[in-house]
């Protein structure tokens, strides 16, 4: 059987989909969650305790540290066939780096991203890739649509010029951070004609409204919900009740996990008659 891992990452995403076809099972990740989780590698680890030197597919949802940071693991470990991501290398100009800080994990981005040309990854761009197919599995990229535009690459690119000013600098930094959840890639994974999870990265409300509009309703086995669980702008009732997953996922540590965040996703729960699995509960996994 084919299978879905949801990984226990944090505040942070990774997913695993290993996929069974004619020509043996084929794996697709989606994010890296971040560099590291309590002292551990979560994505790295979990491939090697599989014997899994090869990813097929890996996709970047958006460019943020939580969903990019384990890439950096894959470094000269794990090669990678095929990459979707919004845009490939950046290398910021140099003043950038303090302000967003260690944390941000833009150098070991440029390090992963290094690592994928020198090795021969294919890159390809998030909007208008397509759909994927791996035996009875597709993989439809439901969000951006052919020749969007994507304004968080073109900030991010922006912030690459070596002439650079503070105030440009400034003000760039605030419009790329907030375009980058609304242009995060959305995926639908489907198995024999049913769809099998909805996967959001960190999408809003409106652009997974966007997308089911095109792609029509979906009612698929798992939902990973957008954004962790947190913040109005990513997900709501109505939504939920449209979608109706049998299973919605959050992907969150127990740190940021509170009494708000447990009502919030009781209510979506409750909206699309759903069962709900927190990350720091453990991995979770759907088989089909």
């Amino acid at each position: 059987m084919s299978e879905l891992h949801i990984l226990n990452v944090g505040r942070a995403d990774c997913s695993i989909l290993l996929l069974d076809t004619e020509e043996g099972r084929k794996t697709v990740v989606l994010d890296g969650g971040g560099v590291c989780f309590l002292g551990r590698r979560p994505l790295l680890e979990f491939l090697e305790a599989r014997g899994i030197g090869e990813i097929d597919l890996l996709i970047l949802t958006h460019l943020h540290q939580d969903h990019f940071g384990g890439f950096y693991q894959l470094i000269d470990r794990i090669f990678v066939k095929q990459l979707v991501a919004p845009c490939g290398d950046l290398v910021f100009c140099e003043k950038v780096y303090p302000v967003f800080g260690d944390d941000e994990y833009y150098r070991e981005y440029h390090a992963a991203f290094r690592y994928f040309e020198q090795a021969g990854t294919e890159l390809l761009p998030s909007a208008g890739c397509g759909e994927f197919s791996f035996g009875e599995s597709r993989l439809r990229c439901l969000y951006p649509e052919a020749g969007a535009s994507m304004p968080s690459v073109t900030y991010a690119r922006e912030l690459c010029r070596r002439d650079l000013t503070d105030a440009e600098m400034d003000g760039t930094l605030e419009r790329y951070k907030a375009a980058c959840n609304a242009d995060s890639s959305i995926w639908l994974l489907e198995h024999g004609g049913q769809a099998a999870a909805l996967m959001t990265g960190d999408s809003t409300k409106e652009t997974l409204r966007q997308a089911l509009r095109r792609s029509g309703t979906v009612h698929p086995a798992v939902q990973k919900l957008s954004h962790h669980g947190i913040g109005r702008h990513y997900f709501s009732e109505e939504l939920q009740r449209t979608v109706s997953p049998e299973y919605l996922v959050v992907s969150v540590d127990k740190e940021h996990y509170d009494e708000e965040m447990e009502k919030t996703v009781a209510g979506l729960a409750k909206a699309g008659n759903s069962l709900v699995h927190y990350t720091f509960q453990g991995d979770f996994v759907y088989c089909f």
